[in-house]
């Protein structure tokens, strides 16, 4: 495979994205052994890389430090700034992953895809559809731009990138347009990626729902995934049995503790379907809006608190309403 693969990690002893990198690239290694794996990070995380978390960085055949300032900004900000200007930093074409990943088959087919820039729609939905349409249009307008009428929203998760001038054109702009909507309060990258691909014409293609299944949206497209992203940078707010083992930060824990991936994970990794919980439940329609719903989120507190006859009333006379995605949620 002549694709490279990054990831992007800024990463403390007191986090676990390096468990999920580390999971990510032994799961990467499982099925393309010779695959290149480059690691992206700053130079306070590379400090940081002693003891267990030196063992959890041996998968990377290449580890590539930036200086950035670590006082002026925060580890997500070091995190988004390494990963809206991979492009200028990486030779060669790439495959970008996220660290909260599994690998689930080998990757070469990527090198038939014909594009600069190509990744998968968000939430495997065309926007009008996207659950979370109400927030990306209030980023976008923060940022200065109209994009309800966007037919195409990419989640920014796995791009496949060309060693092109005009990948290196968008990479240059999407960290420009990062880099001003932080100063308005803009913290996510994808608003920025979604602005940057409407200033380029809508350059990016579409990749198949198999290279980025967001576990959460994309099911269906399980048994094929190529990529399994779990979404744990984005977990429940609630303390309950998750979707997904690498949603439990227990097993997260361990990782970290042991610098060793557990046989259950290892499972997964052959096999995706292990790795959902034993109890779950699949809704679809209009319930996808009202369970992403501040409201819900609120309920499902005062639940959590032992208030349950209040919630179930307050579910009952919003279930009656009707009409969730239009009238009572964003």
């Amino acid at each position: 495979m002549k694709t490279k693969i990054v990831y992007v990690l800024v990463s403390s002893p007191k986090d676990i994205y390096l468990e999920q990198a580390f999971i990510s690239m032994y799961s990467l290694k499982h099925y393309i052994p010779n695959a290149y794996i480059v690691l992206l990070t700053d130079s306070a995380t590379k400090k940081t890389f002693t003891g267990t978390r030196e063992t959890e960085v041996r998968y990377a055949d290449e580890i590539l430090v930036i200086d950035l300032d670590a006082e002026k900004y925060n580890g997500q900000q070091r995190s988004r700034i390494l990963k809206t200007s991979v492009r200028k930093h990486v030779k060669g074409d790439f495959l970008f992953i996220d660290c909260d990943t599994i690998i689930t088959k080998p990757l070469n087919d990527i090198e038939g895809i014909d594009a600069d820039i190509a990744a998968c729609w968000d939430t495997h939905s065309l926007f009008k559809d996207n659950p979370y349409r109400g927030m990306c249009i209030e980023h976008a307008q923060i940022l200065g731009w109209n994009v309800e009428n966007e037919k195409e929203y990419f989640n920014s998760g796995v791009i496949y990138v060309k060693d092109s001038p005009t990948a290196h054109k968008f990479y240059g702009l999407w960290n420009q347009n990062w880099l001003n909507g932080l100063e308005k309060g803009v913290k996510m990258d994808q608003p920025a990626f979604a602005l940057t691909n409407f200033q380029m014409g809508h350059i990016i293609k579409t990749l198949p729902d198999t290279w980025n299944c967001e576990l959460k949206h994309g099911i269906r497209y399980l048994k094929d995934a190529y990529i399994v992203h779990y979404l744990c940078t984005n977990p429940s707010v609630f303390q309950s049995r998750q979707l997904f083992i690498l949603n439990e930060k227990d097993v997260l824990m361990e990782i970290k503790r042991t610098g060793c991936i557990p046989e259950d994970v290892k499972k997964t990794i052959d096999d995706p379907f292990n790795g959902l919980a034993d109890i779950t439940h699949v809704f679809a329609g209009e319930d996808v809006y009202f369970f992403q719903s501040d409201s819900y989120k609120y309920l499902r507190s005062r639940f959590k608190r032992g208030k349950k006859s209040m919630q179930d009333k307050w579910l009952l006379l919003l279930k009656r309403t009707g009409n969730f995605k239009n009238k009572l949620f964003k």
